[in-house]
């Protein structure tokens, strides 16, 4: 320490601009006790150097470090991931089969209604004064039926006269009820339980017949499809457990598989896969995006190993199992991949002890230092 504060002390001496300027001869003696330091510190780099190599060399003589795993049964699975579309089993959007003039809107958006429920009514007033006055023409031509019915039944009038008044009351009766089911047009019902997500019109606006007017949409029932690759048709079937995750909302969610398409798509070379999920959390929307994960492939007794450790060369690829104190080259066979871990499927046995850190510091046949 008190060597370096006097190498400082000449440093700054030597090159600091103070406000007093160092003569020649400070200069010089400052020069001349860096390079005695300097010498001296050159032996002790010398002396550090030796040692480490000497410990260098003991290492080599000990082996390379290495850890090693010992390949036990264990159950591998593959996944697809994929994303897929959520979108809701019952999304209507509404419209009139005739025009009119909206005279009321009988809920609110974000409201939820039930099936049957009156959403929106048109100005029905013409129509409902129609109605009216052919109940009343039904009535009369129903009673003037009924009696010359009666007339009819003892043998008074002629059957003309019968036929007449029976084509009439039921000619009357089909333009009320036609007139009725136009009436009942004008008014629009909820055909799903759900919730009104969107109103297009307002009171005073006419309505064309076709024209979306509102949507109601059930999101507790929803439905993630998703397009998988044709090479994927052999390995996924319905009943499948997906693991389901929502990232924009951190939301995990598990659902079986409810229907997988059995026709590829020529344009992509996919099918389609949907999966039912009863929306609980309420977080969930339609049109959101989802990350899946379909098992393709499961063993429940296989060689696993990090993918790291796998090596190649032109031969194929290899691991080192550690053997009597040795790395030894063994060439393997792979299957599939997944999340870090690669399912062996032969070239080794179970108990042997693979290399799994330190596998690039050896080679074939070198000699290791396996540690815990």
């Amino acid at each position: 320490m008190k060597r370096i504060a006097l190498i400082s002390a000449c440093t700054l001496l030597l090159f600091s601009c103070g406000e007093k300027a160092a003569t020649i001869e400070q200069k010089k003696e400052s020069l001349k006790t860096l390079k005695e330091n300097m010498s001296e510190l050159n032996s002790q780099i010398s002396a550090l150097q030796k040692e480490i190599a000497v410990s260098d060399t003991s290492a080599a003589e000990r082996g390379a470090v290495v850890i090693v795993q010992s390949l036990e049964p264990t159950s591998f699975a593959h996944y697809v991931d994929q994303p897929g579309t959520v979108t809701s089993k019952e999304n209507v959007a509404m419209s009139f089969e005739v025009g009119g003039v909206v005279r009321s809107i009988l809920v609110k958006e974000g409201q939820w209604v039930t099936k049957g429920q009156s959403l929106l009514k048109l100005d029905d007033a013409v129509m409902a004064n129609q109605v009216e006055e052919l109940k009343v023409s039904v009535m009369l031509a129903e009673t003037t039926f009924n009696r010359q019915k009666r007339l009819w039944e003892k043998g008074i009038g002629s059957e003309l006269e019968f036929l007449q008044y029976k084509n009439q009351f039921l000619s009357l009766q089909s333009r009320l009820d036609a007139t009725h089911a136009q009436l009942q047009r004008l008014t629009l019902t909820a055909p799903i339980n759900g919730r009104v997500d969107e109103v297009y019109l307002n009171v005073g606006e006419f309505a064309n017949p076709g024209s979306p007017a509102l949507r109601v949409v059930n999101s507790k029932k929803l439905q993630i499809e998703v397009d998988l690759a044709e090479k994927y048709s052999t390995s996924i079937s319905k009943g499948d457990v997906v693991k389901i995750n929502f990232n924009s909302i951190g939301l995990e969610e598990e659902a079986p598989i409810t229907f997988v398409g059995q026709i590829i798509n020529p344009a992509n070379r996919t099918f389609k896969v949907k999966i039912d999920l009863m929306n609980t959390s309420r977080g969930i929307k339609p049109n959101a995006v989802a990350s899946l994960k379909l098992k393709d492939f499961l063993a429940e007794e296989a060689m696993v190993l990090p993918s790291k450790t796998i090596k190649k060369d032109m031969r194929g690829s290899f691991v080192f199992v550690a053997k009597d104190g040795k790395a030894l080259k063994t060439y393997i066979e792979t299957g599939k991949s997944y999340y870090k871990n690669t399912h062996i499927l032969s070239g080794l046995n179970f108990g042997d002890e693979v290399i799994i850190v330190g596998f690039n510091e050896v080679s074939n046949g070198s000699t290791i230092d396996i540690k815990k």
